[in-house]
């Protein structure tokens, strides 16, 4: 069974609250509580709710999402290009594998890149 803990790296992954309300912050200076507009993360809350009781049943998809949840962790406090001994990294590009890595498991195709204008992603 996945841990507390690798259930909420699988909410960091896919970039979504477990709340039904998000706080907008900025914009005009102020803060507002505002619903989940048009509902964009429930599906996706849903879909990912419904991923982990489905891999909770199988040992082998435990063991294997928290192999991958290892491999988030290690990218996801650091979001720079470069580490201490100098190597350029990709945190963007190793996000992107993780979240390919979890689709098998998961049933959620993250897709990422290119120009989001005239586009609003429904999740």
């Amino acid at each position: 069974m996945l841990t507390d803990h690798q259930t909420n790296l699988l909410f960091e992954v896919y970039e979504i609250t477990q709340r039904d309300t998000t706080v907008v912050v900025g914009g005009e200076g102020s803060s507002r509580l505002e619903p989940d507009l048009f509902n964009t993360n429930t599906p996706v809350r849903q879909a990912l709710i419904s991923a982990i009781a489905s891999i909770n049943e199988s040992p082998s998809q435990v063991e294997r999402v928290g192999v991958i949840l290892e491999e988030f962790e290690c990218i996801s406090l650091d979001p720079s290009n470069i580490d201490k001994d100098g190597y350029q990294l990709r945190p963007d590009k190793n996000l992107a594998a993780i979240r390919r890595s979890l689709y098998p498991y998961t049933g959620i195709l993250f897709k990422s890149g290119g120009s989001r204008s005239n586009r609003f992603c429904l999740g």
